[in-house]
């Protein structure tokens, strides 16, 4: 052995697909910040315009939306970890 020692990387934790979807089916846009910070802030943002409208069809479909990314978002990440 020369003395040098080979530095390992900690493998990152996958993330829970059933609590992120957990976490968006009760919190909605809230909940989508576990699964990724930038589809949160989005939604959070476009959520605030939607229910500004006062209109019911289009604050579900941001809620539903929300459930949707955070699925994917959980499966983009767990698999890119994976990977590599």
């Amino acid at each position: 052995m020369s003395g040098e020692q080979q530095r390992v990387k900690p493998a990152l934790p996958f993330k829970n697909l059933a609590a992120a979807l957990l976490f968006s089916v009760f919190l909605g846009p809230v909940g989508l910040l576990y699964a990724s910070t930038v589809g949160g802030v989005v939604m959070i943002v476009l959520g605030f315009i939607v229910v500004s409208s006062g209109l019911p069809v289009p604050i579900i479909l941001v809620w539903l939306g929300s459930c949707v990314w955070s699925v994917v978002a959980v499966n983009r990440y767990n698999r890119s970890r994976s990977l590599s």
